[in-house]
C-alpha cells in the first residue's frame, strides 16, 4: 500500500494508519520490529520525497521513529549514515512554511536532524 504506484488516497490512509499503530504505546513490540527493517526504512524514505505535502508530512512522523530508536539495527544505521548529508539537507527544507505555526514539528525536525548528525556506525 505504500508503493509509488498506489493511489494518493490509499497511500495517505496507509501512512496515517501506520503512524497511528506505531505510535500507540501498546504496540511497542510491533514498532520495534517495524523500525528494525531496512526495507521499511527505504519505503519511508521514498515517501518523504512524494509529490504530496500531506504524504511527506505523515512520512516524516514515521521516519522520526527510525531515527529516534535507541536500538537501531546495524542495517538501519548504515542507511541513515550513508544518506545523512542528503537527509539533513532535505529535512532542512521540508515544510519550512509550517515551522512558524507548528512549533512541535519544528522542534521534532531539529531533533531528527541533530540525531542524524551525531550518528556513527560502530565497527
Amino acid at each position: 500500500l505504500l508503493s509509488p504506484k498506489t493511489s494518493y488516497v490509499a497511500k495517505r490512509a496507509s501512512i496515517q494508519l501506520l503512524s497511528t499503530v506505531l505510535l500507540t504505546r501498546s504496540n511497542y513490540a510491533v514498532m520495534m520490529k517495524y523500525v528494525a527493517s531496512r526495507h521499511n526504512l527505504r519505503t519511508i524514505m521514498l515517501l518523504l520525497r512524494d509529490q504530496s505535502g500531506h504524504i511527506t508530512f505523515d512520512a516524516f512522523h514515521v521516519f522520526k521513529i527510525f531515527v529516534a530508536n535507541p536500538q537501531k539495527t546495524r542495517e538501519v544505521i548504515r542507511i541513515l549514515v550513508d544518506n545523512r548529508t542528503k537527509l539533513i539537507k532535505y529535512l532542512d527544507g521540508l515544510h519550512k512554511d509550517r515551522e512558524s505555526s507548528d512549533i512541535q514539528f519544528r522542534d521534532e525536525k531539529k531533533l531528527v536532524m541533530s540525531t542524524l548528525e551525531g550518528l556513527e556506525l560502530e565497527e
